[in-house]
């Protein structure tokens, strides 16, 4: 019973955002690793509803918040309002996780993403995508001076002018 009272709380993007392979990664097949933010959504909706009802719930316990005149039943119904309030701080503190596994998912979607478009850059032939790929520190592409078609054939540091790598 405590597992399913603490499966919203969880985030669905910790839950079914699957994560880039590490490096090495080949060019083909394509990555399997998730793409949709669709997740990350839900989780940031979710996350911003239980925030609200939270606060709200929180400023409706506390009758000198909300404009509720203090009469002789303050002190009879303390308890209760209190009790309340609590209520709405765990709404609050529910939404946290909620929200940490968001940002999880935004970045991890789009690392993916991002590794996607890398992939068919050196499937086209684009060498340094590929040194992304394996992972490669050292320095590639083309020196100064070598004919390039597009900037990122050539090294860092290095742009395609007129058909050459330059500095």
């Amino acid at each position: 019973m405590l597992v399913l009272a603490c499966l919203p709380t969880t985030g669905c993007s910790w839950l079914f955002v699957n994560k880039p392979p590490e490096p090495p990664r080949p060019a083909s097949p394509p990555l399997e690793c998730t793409t949709s933010v669709a997740s990350p959504v839900i989780d940031t909706v979710a996350a911003g509803l239980l925030a609200g009802l939270g606060v709200v719930t929180i400023v409706a316990a506390n009758p000198q918040v909300s404009g509720t005149p203090c009469t002789a039943y303050c002190g009879l119904f303390s308890g209760i309002t209190t009790g309340i309030a609590v209520g709405g701080g765990l709404l609050v503190a529910a939404a946290v996780p909620l929200a940490f596994s968001a940002g999880h998912g935004y970045a991890t979607t789009s690392d993916c993403r991002h590794l996607k478009e890398t992939q068919l850059a050196c499937l086209s032939g684009v060498e340094t995508s590929c040194a992304a790929l394996r992972g490669s520190t050292s320095p590639q592409g083309k020196a100064a001076g070598e004919p390039c078609v597009e900037g990122v054939e050539c090294r860092e540091g290095t742009t395609c002018i007129q058909g050459r790598c330059r500095e």
